[in-house]
């Protein structure tokens, strides 16, 4: 039974890191709608609903989940909406962000005008043995004043540390 609970876990990440925004354009559009209210309604309520953030202050975690993510996650000033996918190798992370840079780009525009795109050259980080590589695509919806981030960081080290992770953000200052 175990063999096969080893089996069926990677085959488990393996397709919900192909289904990981599955209607993407959609939940662009759910989260401009509930930008404005500071995601309140995405709030999870409860002791375990407020998690420790970076130096910017605690994160609240989200009760509306894009397919297939780990976490998602809203700000501590509530303006910004994030989740993460933790992928099995550096070849489905490049493939899980291409296809969602793609699939953003193929929505219609969250306003009148469609997205001015900011793309950022991959960026390498070496220190001893560990290595990030990280490359940021954004999407800059002027016209209603948001902005969508999807990023990708590998990162590997010593003793097989390695660590895949595709990051989805969605910031509007309405929120702040």
């Amino acid at each position: 039974m175990r063999n096969i609970a080893k089996l069926i876990l990677p085959v488990a990440a393996v397709l919900l890191a192909g289904s990981a925004h599955a209607d993407i354009c959609a939940d662009l559009r759910a989260m401009q709608q509930q930008a404005p209210s500071h995601f309140d309604g995405w709030k999870k309520d409860g002791q375990d609903s407020v998690v420790k953030g970076d130096k910017r202050g605690p994160v609240y975690l989200s009760n509306f989940m894009l397919d297939g993510a780990e976490v998602c996650t809203i700000s501590s000033n509530s303006s910004v909406y994030s989740c993460v996918w933790r992928l099995a190798s550096p070849a489905d992370l490049g493939r899980a962000y291409q296809r969602m840079v793609n699939d953003i780009k193929a929505c219609a525009p969250l306003g009148k005008e469609p997205a001015g795109i900011i793309a950022d050259e991959p960026q390498q980080r070496s220190q001893g043995d560990l290595r990030q590589v990280t490359e940021v695509t954004g999407f800059d919806y002027a016209d209603v004043e948001a902005t969508v981030l999807v990023g990708q960081m590998q990162l590997t080290g010593p003793k097989g540390l390695a660590r895949n992770e595709l990051k989805f953000s969605f910031s509007h200052p309405q929120a702040r």
